[in-house]
């Protein structure tokens, strides 16, 4: 049983990196674009509490 849990968290993780990864890379576009500050202030915060989760 505890294996099972092992195989769920490590893909729980991968799937977590994954987005965190595609945030990254969508941060980046909306960086490059002229969009308010208000939402690039929103998707930094996004990024932030992916990176939180994925660490703690």
């Amino acid at each position: 049983m505890a294996k099972q849990g092992a195989q769920v968290d490590e893909r729980e993780a991968r799937m977590g990196r994954r987005v965190s990864g595609k945030v990254s890379v969508l941060l980046t576009e909306i960086e490059k674009e002229e969009v308010p500050d208000r939402l690039l202030e929103l998707a930094r915060k996004l990024q932030d509490a992916l990176n939180d989760k994925m660490s703690g």
